[in-house]
């Protein structure tokens, strides 16, 4: 197997197999993460990379147990992005690009590991989990790039597939859901579900009787989310005088517009639910499917254009 790679490399079908692979990994892990905090479990191991002072790995108790999958589960994952980053350097024919995303994926799960460890170095400070998650937005954003490239043709040039003002309101929109998930962990992070009893949150402690930091925080993260659905918007109505656009556009735009909506449903359901871990669970994979979306959106506004001899050859 290993001689046949060498010699023969992957074809594109097996490289973009691969990449959805590290993809859903990736996902994966963001939600499998999340429930760690969600059951209280963000402490179950109190150390890093062993579990505790005593034993590398503790199921003794229900949150080390949790708490330790989920470390496990990290091993498989970069067993996937290291297979998509060889794949991306196997791959016949090579391309920078791919390569390069590929190595980002590579230096990006070591890091977030080492985010981890700082996370609970810390006892779960919000500042810390809000970046291991950012962290882990970035990594989900390359591994769809790298996706999306992968269908691209192997020669020509990168070139604008839409004008330049409806490239401007992509960028402007992807601007705007960052934030929106920025200020989501801030949400989070002030809210009951920090990973522990104990752990700090922002703006004082979860236990303060009248709840007005999370409340305005809640109302801040909700503000950002409707101006985000609002650049959308504006983006669908300039779409319908520029049909080359809209067919670049569509498909991404489309997805990113459901997911928005169901996110939003979700966000207030949760809410006023009183922040149920379930549906807190269901939003947190919302975004990245958000994030996964945007990524797409962004890679939709170039394209890659065949080179002169290419059509020359297809005219033939």
């Amino acid at each position: 197997m290993v001689r046949r790679v060498r010699a023969e490399g992957f074809t594109p079908t097996e490289f973009r197999n691969i990449c959805v692979g590290a993809l859903v990994l990736l996902s994966v892990i963001v939600v499998s993460g999340g429930l760690v905090r969600l059951t209280g479990s963000g402490l179950g191991c109190d150390d890093w990379p062993n579990c505790n002072s005593d034993k590398l790995i503790d199921v003794s108790n229900k949150h080390a147990a949790i708490e330790q999958i989920n470390r496990l589960f990290t091993f498989l994952v970069s067993i996937g992005v290291a297979l998509a980053a060889a794949a991306a350097w196997f791959r016949r024919p090579r391309r920078r690009d791919l390569t390069v995303l590929g190595f980002v994926l590579l230096a990006g799960v070591p890091a977030q590991g080492l985010v981890g460890a700082v996370v609970v170095w810390t006892d779960l400070h919000p500042a810390m989990v809000q970046m291991h998650f950012v962290l882990s937005m970035v990594l989900v954003w390359a591994a769809v790039t790298m996706l999306v490239r992968s269908r691209d043709p192997d020669s020509g040039r990168r070139v604008a597939a839409v004008v330049p003002r409806t490239r401007r309101r992509v960028r402007l929109l992807a601007v705007w859901t960052g934030l929106a998930l920025v200020v989501g962990t801030v949400v989070t992070g002030t809210g009951p579900h920090a990973g522990d009893e104990k752990a700090k949150r922002f703006f004082g402690s979860v236990d303060d009787i009248d709840g007005r930091a999370l409340v305005w925080v809640t109302r801040t993260h909700s503000v950002v989310v409707w101006v985000t659905v609002a650049v959308a918007l504006s983006l669908l109505w300039r779409l319908r005088k520029l049909p080359s656009d809209r067919k670049a556009l569509d498909a991404p735009l489309t997805a990113w517009l459901v997911t928005a909506m169901v996110q939003g449903a979700v966000g207030y359901t949760q809410y006023a639910g009183g922040l149920p871990v379930g549906l807190v669970a269901v939003h947190l994979a919302g975004a990245t499917a958000l994030t996964a979306c945007t990524a797409w959106l962004w890679c939709a506004t170039s394209k890659v254009s065949a080179s002169a001899a290419e059509l020359l050859d297809a005219t033939r």
